[in-house]
């Protein structure tokens, strides 16, 4: 039994998938990029042009607001509405699970 080595199968991470010209280009641009976002970092402490509106999305989209409540409504016609016309249970447990999701996401916006 003999055994045979085939050296142009040598995986040579330089030679093979990535020249050194190819890897010095890739690295200046990852510094290049990595020195944009240090000169970029001063917008972090900006400040937020839109605070003075949440009190108006919160009226709006709040726990309490109108919208809030036609959405319930709107879903509980709907999801009778839809029980109806297939004789599908599922369809009233998928109501009741909406219903928990938006009144979670209206807490959080609220």
């Amino acid at each position: 039994m003999e055994v045979s080595v085939n050296k142009s199968s040598a995986v040579s991470f330089l030679n093979n998938n990535l020249s050194r010209k190819r890897m010095m280009h890739l690295m200046v641009l990852f510094a290049l990029a990595s020195a944009l976002f240090l000169a970029m970092m001063h917008g972090c402490w900006a400040d937020d042009l839109l605070k003075p509106g949440d009190q108006t999305v919160k009226d709006t989209f709040g726990k309490d607001s109108s919208i809030m409540t036609w959405l319930l409504i709107g879903e509980v016609v709907t999801g009778i509405v839809a029980y109806v016309a297939t004789k599908n249970i599922k369809i009233l447990f998928g109501v009741i699970v909406l219903s928990v999701f938006i009144n979670i996401a209206f807490a959080i916006i609220g």
